[in-house]
């Protein structure tokens, strides 16, 4: 079969494209800009377009597509008008994954990083899985693995509810939250969507829910459908838990219990109470299937991460980068709370990410930067949305710089904040790219020309 994928470029995109190519199929793709990504997809054996045009389509069997297309694409188009069968990269996974014994992390915040410690500990206890993940997994060097296993671990997308096309013998929930209101229209509409998804589980299946979440986890005891539910969290009510908490400088550590025994103490290279709860869901899945406690308690130990996850890319002099995917406000404050503990002068270069993600949550990201010292605005990353009249990345500025009274700048051009940066850094500081878009990029720019300038 031929698949052709409209925007390819993308981290999910990308790792479906490249199961494909292992499946011993003949891929092709389109993206609005080349990047290692899509250089790695050729050098494997796929065909990629940057552009999208509507005879690119010309000769497959199958087109798939992100849910960053639109459905004005011409390509989508142009397969409509041939009849090509079109799906979308939620229903591929489901075909993929539904008839295996699959393991579904889902929520809004933390999925990549738990999908991630649920590879990790697979891999290390020989399960042979296939992982889709929506980062690269330092461990593999990849978002996708083929096994040759049952197991499927896959990190969902709950932005359009394709989510809920799965059908997980395993289901992690990691939490709630409002985002993705231009699909949903409602808190109450968000979690009734997870509260679904539940439903989703196999009859024996197991569903893990983060106790922490008051409303998810009460929303989940509800459900019948479901014979058997775990819950984790940071306090011993729930059925795996943590005590003795100490976080530290992009580390910590803490006891594991399960019910009334404790399990063991241990350390993880993660920051975070957010983290802590991410780990424990990563235990409750080894403990559904059988894992030993020695063999999970080496995960942590050998946990090598994810990119983009508070990743520290590089060192100006004795200023470390650091470069960070965060895009909601909640995920902003967690990774500057956590960065604060390395007591320098954090400067902050966000993207934000998507006009309406912007426009909808623009109260939250108010207060979302507070522990930046210095805080640069980049225009928005529309993702592939259309833009909003009065949404833009000056107006997000001049509204947050009102609220803040510390240091705000905007720069429309890449190259005014490499110069302001060169200009304005000191020996104690911190610098944080941060968001979903192609920010990240940026920081390995400056990290280069400043270290030009440095001699």
């Amino acid at each position: 079969m031929y698949i052709h994928f409209v925007g390819i470029g993308g981290i999910g995109m990308s790792g479906l494209a490249e199961i494909m190519l292992e499946l011993g199929h003949k891929v092709s793709g389109s993206d609005i800009r080349e990047t290692e990504i899509t250089q790695k997809l050729r050098q494997k054996g796929a065909c990629i377009y940057i552009g999208h045009r509507g005879k690119q389509i010309e000769g497959k069997d199958l087109v798939v597509f992100s849910s960053a297309i639109r459905s004005c694409n011409p390509e989508i188009k142009e397969a409509a008008k041939r009849e090509i069968p079109l799906i979308s990269r939620g229903e591929l996974i489901a075909r993929i994954t539904n008839l295996k014994e699959s393991i579904v992390i889902a929520g809004t915040h933390g999925k990549t990083t738990t999908t991630a410690l649920v590879a990790e500990l697979l891999l290390n206890a020989k399960k042979d899985p296939t992982i889709f993940i929506g980062g690269i997994l330092r461990r593999i060097n990849s978002n996708t693995r083929l096994g040759k296993s049952k197991l499927v671990i896959v990190e969902s997308d709950e932005s359009d509810a394709s989510f809920l096309l799965l059908r997980p013998s395993i289901a992690v929930i990691t939490n709630v939250e409002n985002d993705h209101l231009d699909f949903y229209h409602s808190p109450e509409n968000i979690l009734q969507a997870f509260v679904k998804f539940g439903d989703k589980i196999k009859r024996e299946g197991v569903g893990i829910v983060n106790f922490d979440d008051p409303a998810l986890s009460y929303a989940f005891k509800k459900r019948k459908k479901v014979k058997k539910f775990l819950t984790y969290g940071l306090t011993s009510k729930a059925d795996i838990w943590a005590k003795d908490i100490s976080l530290g400088a992009l580390s910590s550590s803490f006891k594991v219990g399960y019910k009334k025994r404790l399990l063991g103490k241990v350390k993880v290279p993660l920051p975070g109470l957010y983290n802590v709860s991410n780990c424990l869901a990563m235990v409750g899945v080894g403990i559904v299937l059988g894992i030993k406690w020695e063999e999970i308690r080496k995960t942590f130990f050998f946990f090598q991460g994810v990119k983009r996850r508070l990743d520290k890319i590089g060192q100006i002099g004795k200023v470390p980068v650091f470069d960070d995917y965060a895009h909601h406000p909640t995920e902003i404050k967690a990774i500057l709370r956590e960065l604060k503990r390395l007591n320098k002068r954090i400067i902050a270069i966000f993207q934000p990410h998507r006009y309406t993600r912007t426009k909808f949550l623009l109260p939250d990201f108010l207060s979302a930067f507070n522990e930046a010292d210095v805080l640069v605005l980049t225009p928005i990353y529309s993702a592939g949305e259309l833009p909003i009249p009065g949404v833009n990345g000056r107006a997000f500025f001049e509204i947050l710089r009102k609220e803040r009274k510390l240091p705000t700048y905007y720069f429309s051009s890449r190259k005014k904040i490499i110069e302001f940066i060169r200009d304005h850094l000191q020996d104690n500081d911190l610098i944080v790219t941060i968001g979903a878009g192609d920010i990240t990029r940026l920081s390995r720019q400056f990290i280069i020309s400043l270290k030009e300038k440095q001699g």
